[in-house]
């Protein structure tokens, strides 16, 4: 496909400096013609593209302002968190519910049982059909992941609604669950004796993450008996099969027992990891263990414990800022963000810090991307 008729251009030039190009860019190009807006929603330039920019990714935090008392969403487009964009006047309008990111995309569900897919960067949105339409909303949670399988390149939303009150009958379940595919626009039920392995189970919605094809959540048991006695394990979910796996949480020691891991995407190897703190033993010291996936999904190794460390209460992603100098996001006691250089041991304040009885940081990375919901269409603002 001929993008140009200048000499001094060769087409594959071309090609290289468009696919570096921001996506609000690449919109306003498609108005040059019909020539380049066929070029740019073309599948290999699509994927190209979101190749190039998950290389430049941003960072998403969301949080419960303490200064402002709200909910704050913002995306920063590096780690001196100097610039940014607010995503909650978006994300309000869309709901305001929980919401997963991956591939550019963000699937947001609401209290309404409403989902919606939505592209931040070209602003288009689809609004899913509706499933689960006899469910009473006081009576039921509901919790969404959203992911690709990279072979057959299908986007799907795995989909839970779960009893408050856990009322095992056949009239009244205590989970229900289906798989939302984008290529057909349509729902199909999980099976009863499938959500069997995770009906008794409570999914963790802020610790989620889709690696390789396979969507994971934190998922805890609750004994009442013990105050405050959890066991945890991961749920995962093989997009391309839409079959659920539940996988172990690491064989740690018994001061360990019973304490919070954050799910991690390890960069530039896409594997899955858990960071397990014991600050919840030692609310001054604290060690951080990282525990690394199989590639199978079948047993934990530890691979780094970061700590002692003071008042440092968890530890969250990775951020890569050049090789060999790896930063960590870690949010301490008294309710800041700082970013840890693995390197120098140095913390650096990024300046933010949540609510006290608020919502905690939640950290996703975040990736522009071309690719399409072909639905409804916000707008896009100059």
């Amino acid at each position: 496909m001929a993008l140009t008729s200048n000499a001094q251009w060769p087409e594959d030039l071309a090609t290289s400096i468009l696919l570096r190009l921001p996506v609000k860019s690449i919109i306003r190009f498609k108005c040059v013609s019909t020539t380049w807006r066929c070029f740019f929603d073309n599948p290999s330039f699509v994927s190209r593209h979101l190749c190039i920019s998950k290389q430049n990714p941003r960072i998403l935090v969301d949080y419960s302002d303490e200064y402002d008392d709200k909910f704050v969403l913002r995306m920063f487009h590096d780690t001196t968190l100097a610039t940014f964009d607010d995503w909650f006047p978006q994300l309000q309008a869309l709901g305001n519910g929980s919401f997963c990111v991956h591939d550019g995309l963000v699937c947001v569900c609401d209290i309404y049982f409403r989902i919606r897919l939505w592209n931040p960067a070209t602003r288009e949105i689809r609004f899913l059909p509706e499933y689960y339409t006899d469910i009473k909303r006081r009576r039921y949670l509901n919790f969404a992941g959203f992911g690709s399988d990279p072979i057959l390149n299908e986007y799907k939303v795995i989909y839970f609604v779960q009893n408050v009150k856990s009322h095992k009958t056949p009239l009244l379940p205590s989970m229900r669950g289906a798989v939302y595919k984008m290529s057909t626009d349509s729902w199909r039920e999980i099976k009863r004796e499938e959500l069997e392995l995770v009906e008794e189970k409570s999914f963790h919605d802020s610790t989620n993450a889709c690696v390789n094809g396979v969507y994971y959540w934190v998922v805890s048991d609750y004994d009442s008996c013990k105050v405050r006695e959890y066991e945890y394990d991961v749920v995962a979910f093989d997009i391309r099969k839409e079959v659920l796996q539940l996988i172990e949480w690491p064989h740690i020691p018994d001061t360990q027992q019973n304490t919070w891991g954050e799910l991690v995407i390890i960069p530039n190897i896409d594997r899955i990891s858990l960071w397990i703190s014991d600050s919840y033993t030692d609310s001054h010291t604290s060690n951080h263990d990282l525990w690394v996936l199989s590639q199978q999904g079948h047993y934990w190794t530890k691979l780094l414990t970061i700590g002692p460390l003071l008042e440092v209460h968890k530890l969250f992603g990775f951020w890569n800022m050049g090789k060999g100098n790896v930063k960590i996001f870690v949010q301490f006691t008294n309710r800041q963000l700082h970013l840890y250089d693995q390197q120098t041991h140095e913390f650096i304040d990024t300046g933010l810090r949540h609510q006290f009885n608020g919502k905690g940081f939640d950290i996703r990375t975040y990736e522009e991307s071309l690719i399409t919901t072909r639905r409804h269409t916000l707008g896009y603002n100059n």
